[in-house]
């Protein structure tokens, strides 16, 4: 991403906090210099955040196998002969977590970047109600709101059911109707047009002409 020769393997690891203190400060130094790895800092100033969210707190990160550890010496090592200009050396443990913190800086940015409605879930839920069915759902964002993917068991055949995302403020706002299977089984796939953040669950209604039909299964976001 980072076109820069002399600082761009170090710009992961600065944004993550992963350099020792004497990279932090050269670093800190470049950016006042450098328009280009400070637009590209700019722009990935608020992954560590996103981070925060995506992983919890208390669960510590795995340790990187041998083999890992070699590979990414490896290509560290590869793309240091073809940079150019005077750098300081990377212990080989720096080395590995500030090659480390630029994979992962450029996988979350390659998430984020990709279009809605591609196959990422921005929240899950298992489904309870009625005795006998259960289900589970993703949700993730299309540009018509809010698709959710669904799978349920446990329903009567040849009976319509409807998708609820409730809102916040407490109003229902449907996503659409479906048929389960012979065998009671069901997968769908609807469209509701909330946006992430305005709803916080998820609810499966017998289909009812002009009116709400009966709740049968119900279930929480989960980030």
């Amino acid at each position: 991403m980072n076109g820069c020769q002399s600082h761009a393997d170090l710009l992961g690891g600065y944004v993550l906090g992963a350099l020792d203190p004497a990279e932090e400060t050269e670093m800190r130094r470049h950016l006042e210099e450098c328009e280009e790895c400070r637009r590209e800092y700019d722009a990935l100033a608020g992954i560590p955040a996103l981070l925060d969210r995506i992983v919890p707190a208390d669960v510590p990160p795995p340790e990187p196998s041998p083999a890992l550890e070699e590979a990414v010496l490896d290509r560290v090592a590869r793309e240091r002969g073809r940079s150019a200009g005077p750098r300081l050396a990377w212990p080989p443990r720096l080395a590995l977590a500030g090659a480390a913190a630029a994979i992962l800086v450029a996988v979350v940015v390659a998430l984020l970047l990709r279009s809605p409605g591609t196959d990422i879930a921005y929240a899950w839920g298992e489904l309870r109600g009625v005795p006998g069915a259960e289900g589970s759902f993703t949700v993730q964002q299309v540009p018509a709101g809010t698709q959710v993917d669904l799978s349920a068991n446990g329903l009567r055949r040849g009976a319509p059911y409807e998708v609820w995302c409730v809102r916040t403020d407490g109003r229902w706002v449907s996503g659409g109707t479906f048929l389960p299977r012979r065998d009671g089984e069901a997968e769908a796939t609807l469209t509701a047009a909330v946006n992430p953040g305005d709803y916080h669950v998820v609810v499966v209604t017998r289909r009812k002409r002009g009116e709400r039909g009966p709740e049968v299964l119900r279930g929480k976001l989960r980030y």
